[in-house]
């Protein structure tokens, strides 16, 4: 599993999100305090906190990763 942090914007940036997501083969969860939503339900999204920066949960190896990660790089911000 590889976890990194982003920081989200505009709410636009979580359909972007998501639509990336779907597009992968593997999950991808977001973690936001105790509330965790699969990447991939635009549903479950609008849950989130988007005052604070978000964990993102990646079950795949860095590899498989790659192409999502290199999405993300713009949005990750340091522990």
């Amino acid at each position: 599993m590889i976890k990194v942090r982003i920081r989200l914007d505009r709410l636009d940036d979580l359909a972007e999100l998501n639509a990336a997501a779907t597009r992968m083969p593997f999950d991808i969860d977001l973690v936001s305090g105790w509330y965790v939503a699969d990447a991939k339900s635009m549903v479950g999204l609008f849950g989130l906190d988007l005052s604070s920066p978000i964990r993102v949960d990646i079950y795949t190896d860095r590899h498989s990763a790659e192409p999502f990660l290199r999405y993300l790089r713009p949005m990750m911000v340091e522990r």
